[in-house]
């Protein structure tokens, strides 16, 4: 048998048309399944950076508008905090090493948002503009 005959070209063109179906398919529910095993790490990663991101943000005032032994300790635990957003910008890249689009993890932060009504609260606001 050679490479010509009808039964060698059957199978290589089922095996095309699967590997077709598996490329246009497949894709999108790599990126569904990867965003439903990380959504809940994911969550409450960003929370967690979010919280330390504030508190530091909070204790760098307090310091520069009282630098008291008081203040700038509570601003070295609020940099220890800061941890959380390496933790939080690894599993963000690597998730993006892995297919997922900016669009996917701004709305992978949206729905961990949306999980905590007191998170909606902090996030409007700190966005709030005020007289």
């Amino acid at each position: 048998m050679h490479l010509g005959s009808p039964r060698i070209k059957a199978p290589i063109g089922v095996a095309f048309v699967l590997g077709i179906i598996l490329g246009v398919f497949g894709v999108p529910l790599w990126r569904v399944a990867l965003i439903k095993a990380n959504q809940e790490k994911y969550g409450k990663l960003t929370y967690l950076c979010d919280s330390a991101m504030r508190s530091h943000y909070l204790a760098k005032a307090r310091t520069s508008a009282d630098p008291s032994l008081e203040t700038v300790r509570a601003l070295e635990r609020a940099e220890l905090a800061l941890i959380d957003c390496q933790d939080y910008d690894i599993l963000q890249k690597r998730l993006r090493l892995w297919g997922l689009r900016e669009n996917e993890l701004g709305l992978m932060r949206l729905n961990a948002i949306e999980a905590d009504a007191e998170g909606l609260r902090d996030v409007i606001d700190a966005h709030e503009i005020r007289d």
